[in-house]
């Protein structure tokens, strides 16, 4: 069985790539990538690296060629593109034959999500479940990762600010989310035509605080800032319009409670559950303290 991995030079794609190492042979991983040399350290490793753009059909036909279970991770631009985009891959694995389709869609994948790029994902499920290929979508939640980025600023001033109110969201880590794709495209036939919702135990912006400053032993509070406030300052930080729509998204959702939602397809899958964000922070911050 030959398994292939798009953006594989990406932070989910690389670490899909390494889990994939420790189960199958070398000679049975390829990769897909707009830029060969920004994988360089997957070819030194004896991995198949091809060249592929979802922009591009024939190109990226030619990088399905000969494979049998791929992995499509999510492109990262704005939503009328990235839904192109999508399209194409899904079209190119089916023109080369690709047997069976793995795509990392959104625990919300619904049009008319607040995360907007949950329009993306849903366009994308219905795309691959038309086109006749046999599939498993994993809907991910959001990456515990992705609080990293608050708190430099946590530390400086003690407060960890989100309009998030006193909703919860179950966060799971990168790292657990590429275990799961690389158990799944190891082993297509036991998830056949299956969706499963991959997220971590809820947790509050108060209760991150808390394990915040349990982690670094400093005093974190939690700040609910005003929705208008917080996307001023991603504006006021130059992200892409987009961006800063689906990160004011993202926060509605949590408000409303979209994000408070359990799971166990992960462990079931995986055979232990997912990293807390609890102990996921105790590491990461282990040299704040």
């Amino acid at each position: 069985m030959k398994i292939l991995v798009t953006g594989a030079t990406g932070q989910l794609g690389h670490l899909v790539v390494k889990h994939l190492q420790n189960r199958v042979s070398t000679d049975q991983i390829a990769v897909s990538v707009r830029d060969t040399a920004k994988a360089a350290d997957l070819a030194a490793a004896g991995i198949d690296v091809r060249h592929g753009d979802y922009d591009d059909l024939a190109l990226m036909t030619n990088a399905f060629k000969g494979i049998d279970t791929a992995l499509i991770i999510s492109g990262e631009t704005d939503n009328e593109t990235r839904i192109r985009q999508h399209r194409t891959a899904v079209d190119a694995a089916k023109a080369a034959g690709v047997k069976h389709l793995v795509y990392t869609s959104f625990i919300d994948a619904r049009p008319e999500s607040p995360f907007t790029y949950g329009a993306i994902h849903a366009d994308t499920e219905n795309h691959i479940k038309e086109s006749g290929l046999s599939f498993t979508l994993l809907r991910n939640s959001f990456y515990t990762d992705l609080l990293m980025a608050g708190i430099p600023h946590a530390l400086e001033t003690g407060d960890f600010g989100a309009p998030a109110g006193t909703g919860k969201v179950s966060y799971i880590p990168r790292n657990d989310l590429a275990e799961a794709a690389a158990v799944v495209l190891t082993s297509p036939a036991d998830h056949l035509n299956k969706t499963y919702d991959l997220s971590g135990t809820p947790v509050s912006f108060a209760e991150i605080a808390a394990a915040i400053a349990d982690a670094t032993g400093k005093e974190i509070r939690y700040t609910n800032l005003p929705p208008e406030v917080h996307t001023g300052i991603l504006a006021s930080l130059g992200l892409p319009g987009h961006l800063v729509e689906a990160l004011t998204g993202m926060y509605t959702g949590t408000r409303n409670g979209d994000y408070n939602q359990t799971s166990d397809d992960f462990a079931r899958i995986v055979g232990h559950p997912p990293q807390s964000t609890e102990d996921f922070l105790r590491h990461a911050l282990a040299n704040q303290a």
